[in-house]
């Protein structure tokens, strides 16, 4: 195993970055190191696409080879900035790459095996040159796939696998301290409305909570992170009931761009509650930059006449409590505390086919 400290030092020695990074739990121990010893600037974009347009600009202000750090599900959000940015002007990225799901399927959860099995096909057809990472020689790596980058002019991409670094609790954690946890919000909603509504939850912990809470027929989503409200926005048009959406900070903001088409005359039957912990929980605890957000312009902005924030058990008794007096769709921004704890997959019990399954026949 590499110690995070090494491992950083090694890239700074080769004059790399800023660090661009959405979090993943196979670097979270890179990410805590660098956030706690500040050896670079660090940026904390929405979504990978987004953190390759901002690692652009800072080569071009700069001369500077940045460094974006994702997983390799997310490297695919990247790819039109990819090939029609850095590979057609010329603009070099040093990628740290997770590699979730080596092996294929049954190695990872379910969402990550086809990317899994095919990412190094998926760097050669991209023609990225890449390096899988190995303890004992990361440090010439890293040297050499940054000086083919330089030199070429284009991405380049280091390849890391579970446990490849030694544990490293940083002091740069989200401190977000509210009453309720996520669990016990969510409880409360979904014992309250269960059995009027169609719950849909957002990949991570949000579904696997929803799922330990009650094993009712939803639409659990184990992976396409930030698409659970435009999903709901497909189906809500189609039935009378209650479309309940459990999202998180991170996952609204990754694709914020989805909120857009909602419209207050159609999707009337939508109760979308946002919880926020201030972090992207399942990845290690790093902040999201949901503290900066007021959510209230936010709803407003994207045409939710009805808002509502809650950040004690007693204030969502009170909107569950008046919850039909409201007319129309409403944004319920929850404020919950970082909670590690983590409950049991949907995917150990329900494939992803029989979880579609169950909730189409359920519809």
């Amino acid at each position: 195993m590499i110690h995070p400290k090494d491992f950083t030092q090694a890239l700074m020695h080769n004059k790399l970055g800023p660090l661009v990074e959405i979090p993943c739990s196979y670097f979270k121990d890179f990410l805590n190191y660098v956030r706690n010893s500040k050896a670079c600037e660090i940026i904390n974009p929405t979504n990978e696409a987004l953190a390759v347009g901002i690692a652009s600009g800072k080569y071009l202000s700069s001369g500077t080879i940045p460094i974006v750090a994702i997983q390799n599900s997310g490297f695919m959000n990247t790819l039109n900035a990819l090939t029609s940015l850095n590979q057609v002007y010329n603009i070099p990225i040093f990628y740290i790459i997770s590699w979730r799901g080596e092996g294929g399927k049954g190695h990872d959860a379910p969402e990550h095996d086809i990317v899994g099995e095919n990412m190094e096909k998926i760097l050669k057809t991209f023609n990225i040159p890449y390096k899988i990472i190995s303890d004992a020689e990361y440090v010439q790596q890293i040297r050499q796939l940054s000086q083919k980058a330089r030199i070429t002019k284009n991405p380049v991409a280091l390849i890391v696998r579970k446990n490849t670094f030694t544990p490293f609790v940083g002091s740069e954690l989200t401190d977000a301290k509210y009453e309720m946890s996520r669990y016990e919000a969510m409880k409360m909603i979904k014992e309250k409305l269960f059995k009027s509504a169609i719950f849909l939850s957002t990949t991570g912990y949000a579904t696997r909570d929803s799922f330990s809470i009650k094993d009712t027929p939803d639409f659990y989503t184990v992976g396409s992170m930030g698409h659970i409200f435009s999903i709901a926005l497909g189906l809500a048009p189609n039935t009378n009931k209650r479309v309940v959406v459990f999202d998180g900070d991170g996952s609204l903001l990754m694709h914020l761009g989805g909120l857009a088409s909602f419209n207050p005359a159609v999707h009337k039957n939508i109760l979308y509650t946002v919880f926020d912990n201030e972090s992207y929980e399942s990845t290690g605890g790093q902040p999201s930059i949901s503290r900066n957000i007021d959510f209230s312009y936010l709803a407003k902005a994207f045409r939710f006449h009805n808002f509502y924030q809650a950040t004690t058990l007693k204030e969502l008794s009170l909107f569950l409590s008046i919850l039909s007096n409201y007319d129309g769709a409403v944004f319920v921004h929850i404020k919950v505390r970082f909670d590690d704890k983590v409950a049991k997959r949907v995917s150990d019990a329900y494939t992803c086919p029989q979880i579609k399954s169950r909730f189409m026949e359920n519809f």
